[in-house]
């Protein structure tokens, strides 16, 4: 078994384990100099549910090709998605996994990335999934696109407040929320 599906296989373990899912409370340690990415998956239209966002960093010089380390993104399974402690720097929203079947999103770099900086939450955006699930010698088939919206963005932030309480990201979502 490679590296890849080892770490495909770990996440799938983690999403069975009771509450893994549901609540990032206590597994995000806060790490000085780091900043946080947010956003969402809506699946009120698709057949196949996201089980994982894959967050990559990109190169500033690289940021036409697909090289750049995957980051830990918390994946809940209403489609809602952290990475926290990212180093400063340019990523993007590059695709998500539905069970071990890998979905890119297919958009230039452009549309999906983001710049991460110290201290800082960013909107990585939100997706809209219309995707059915393919049958015997059918591929899945389908379309995503970008649907942010202040009042999802603000959810968000209500949610990373709730469950990362007590960390200094949960203050960020705070004040961010305050200050709209």
């Amino acid at each position: 078994m490679d590296l890849r599906h080892f770490r495909i296989l770990l996440a799938g373990l983690a999403l069975l384990l009771p509450g893994a899912a549901a609540s990032g409370r206590g597994n995000t340690p806060f790490k000085p100099g780091t900043g946080l990415a947010f956003g969402s998956f809506d699946m009120t239209e698709s057949d196949l549910a996201v089980t994982h966002v894959v967050v990559r960093r990109f190169k500033p010089i690289k940021i036409y090709s697909s090289i750049g380390a995957e980051r830990h993104t918390v994946t809940y399974n209403n489609g809602d998605f952290y990475s926290a402690n990212l180093s400063p720097g340019l990523y993007a929203v590059t695709g998500f996994l539905s069970g071990q079947k890998y979905f890119a999103l297919g958009k230039r770099l452009e549309d999906v990335s983001f710049r991460v900086e110290p201290g800082q939450l960013v909107y990585a955006g939100s997706f809209k999934l219309r995707l059915t699930k393919g049958g015997f010698l059918r591929r899945d088939k389908g379309s995503f696109e970008r649907v942010d919206t202040p009042q999802t963005e603000a959810a968000l932030l209500r949610m990373l407040a709730r469950d990362l309480a007590g960390s200094p990201w949960a203050a960020a979502a705070n004040a961010r929320l305050s200050g709209r």
